[in-house]
């Protein structure tokens, strides 16, 4: 059996009074190990998978959606437009897949002995759930990465802040955002896909996943009646807004996401006054809700591996 660094730190720390490591310290340990398990080269390989779908569901967007040629205008809105679409495609393919990998992350029946071993030695179940999740989220993370660093270049050279008033800080905050969607959705599915004993329950997890993905991008939709009803629905429809991680791309890009023509038939919404969050009220209400899950993950594992 190929030993873990977890047995390695066992042997040499013999004193089970000393202090446990920083869980900061412990879950990148995770996390390092997890990585070291994974191919490169197939990451990359999804990586880039994933970056040319989000420009495929751009194209989609664009036609059925924004109801605009793809290719037209001058480079600066032309660019902001396809950011928008890039990113919101990104959000609706993203967020499926990390309800799946976060689940796919929990320990298998058959590592039940590295897992033990690992919580012997000093590593807090935390550790071992948050370096464990995000690693399994490493390909949707690159992809994330990647494709900021493609939009940072293009506004580089197009410099489309001069005529449409984003830039550098709406690109990074748009894939902050999305970072931020994915380790919520992760965490949820991973503390699902939890059981009683050790093993993991990953079709629970990742469908819990995908239904909570789902609820943060329809509430909107689902509230659409209550809010035909209330004279004042305004904190109901700012709520629904600052759940939805296509809405908080959109602010961050200075777009009027409800009041473009397919979401404004559906939706009496916009008929309101309301104001849309911030993206980074969304940002930290997606951390809360991660570091959460994350924390009830922990308390699960505890109790299966006692």
């Amino acid at each position: 059996m190929r030993s873990s660094p977890f047995s390695v730190a066992r042997r040499s720390s013999p004193d089970p009074t000393s202090r446990r490591w920083p869980t900061s310290s412990g879950a990148l340990l995770v996390f390092c190990w997890q990585m070291r398990r994974r191919n490169a080269w197939q990451d990359l390989l999804w990586a880039g998978i994933l970056l040319l779908a989000t420009l495929v569901s751009a194209v989609t967007l664009q036609t059925f959606w924004t109801q605009e040629s793809p290719y037209a205008g001058p480079p600066p809105v032309l660019l902001r437009r396809w950011l928008l679409t890039a990113t919101i495609g990104a959000v609706l393919i993203f967020l499926p897949c990390a309800a799946i990998l976060g689940a796919y992350a929990v320990p298998a029946r058959e590592e039940f002995e590295v897992t033990q071993s690992a919580l012997l030695a000093r590593l807090t179940p935390f550790d071992l759930c948050a370096g464990r999740m995000l690693a399994g989220l490493w390909p949707l993370v690159s992809a994330t990465l990647a494709s900021c660093a493609l939009w940072l270049t293009a506004e580089l050279i197009w410099r489309s802040a001069v005529e449409t008033g984003s830039g550098y800080g709406a690109i990074l905050a748009t894939h902050i955002v999305l970072l931020c969607a994915l380790f919520m959705t992760g965490s949820i599915s991973f503390l699902f896909a939890q059981r009683r004993r050790p093993g993991r329950h990953w079709g629970r997890g990742a469908t819990a996943g995908v239904l909570w993905a789902t609820f943060c991008l329809s509430a909107l939709f689902l509230f659409d009646g209550a809010i035909r009803r209330l004279s004042q629905p305004r904190v109901l429809i700012e709520s629904a807004l600052l759940l939805n991680p296509a809405a908080a791309v959109a602010t961050a890009l200075q777009a009027d996401l409800l009041r473009t023509p397919l979401l404004y038939e559906r939706s009496a919404a916009p008929w309101y006054r309301f104001t849309y969050p911030g993206p980074w009220r969304t940002s930290l209400l997606y951390l809360g809700i991660g570091m959460t899950a994350l924390v009830l993950a922990a308390g699960w594992m505890r109790r299966a591996y006692r």
